[in-house]
C-alpha cells in the first residue's frame, strides 16, 4: 500500500475490502460534491456517519449542497489522504462513491437510530443541530465507487461492496480524439 509501483503482482484484490474499510474508519468527513438546478457542480464538505453499507449526514438547509441533495437526490462523496501523508501528491489515496440521497423523516426510524451515533461521534453540538429545523438528516446510498492508491492502481466497485473490486487497467481508459 505504501508504493505507487504500476506492477500486476503488487495488486492483491482479496485485500482491497479491509484496505478500503481501514481507510474509510479513519475519517469523520467528507468531501461532498453536488449539482444545482442549473447543472452547475458545488462542492463542500460534511461530518458523516459510516453505517448499514450507507452514509449518513446531518446538514443544514442555509447549504447549497443540502437543497442540491433534496433536489436531485444524488450525491458524491470523496475519502482522500492528507496531502502530508502522501508519498506523492498526483497518487494520493482516495476512495470516492456516487450516491443516491434520500431525506429521512424526523418521527422515522432511522432519525430516531442515527441522531444517538450523531451525538457519540461529534459531541453535545448534535443536541443544538437537531432542534433547528433547518437541519435534514440525509441517508445516502452508494451505487458504485472507486479506490485509488497510487499510479496503475485503482479499482472500482458496486455499492460499497469493496469485495467486488475490479481493477482498472489500460484496457478501461478511452482514446483521446
Amino acid at each position: 500500500m505504501g508504493t505507487n509501483q504500476n506492477r500486476d503482482d503488487d495488486i492483491k484484490l482479496p485485500e482491497i475490502a479491509d484496505e478500503c474499510r481501514r481507510f474509510l474508519a479513519s475519517f469523520q468527513s467528507t468531501l461532498l460534491g453536488t449539482v444545482d438546478t442549473d447543472g452547475r457542480p458545488d462542492v463542500s464538505y460534511a461530518p458523516v456517519v459510516n453505517m448499514d453499507e450507507a452514509f449518513y449526514l446531518l446538514v443544514s438547509e442555509l447549504s447549497a449542497h443540502t437543497g442540491n441533495m433534496r433536489r436531485q437526490g444524488s450525491a458524491a462523496l470523496l475519502f482522500i489522504e492528507d496531502e502530508r501523508d502522501a508519498a506523492q501528491i498526483y497518487a494520493r489515496r482516495r476512495l470516492s462513491f456516487s450516491c443516491h440521497a434520500q431525506v429521512c423523516d424526523r418521527d422515522g426510524e432511522t432519525w430516531k437510530r442515527l441522531i444517538p451515533l450523531f451525538r457519540d461521534q461529534f459531541g453535545p453540538v448534535v443536541d443544538t443541530l437537531v432542534n433547528l429545523q433547518d437541519f435534514f438528516l440525509f441517508h445516502l446510498i452508494p451505487e458504485h465507487g472507486r479506490w485509488v492508491t497510487g499510479f496503475g492502481k485503482a479499482f472500482r466497485f458496486k455499492g460499497i461492496r469493496f469485495e467486488d473490486a475490479e481493477h482498472l487497467g489500460p484496457d478501461q481508459v478511452k482514446p483521446r480524439s
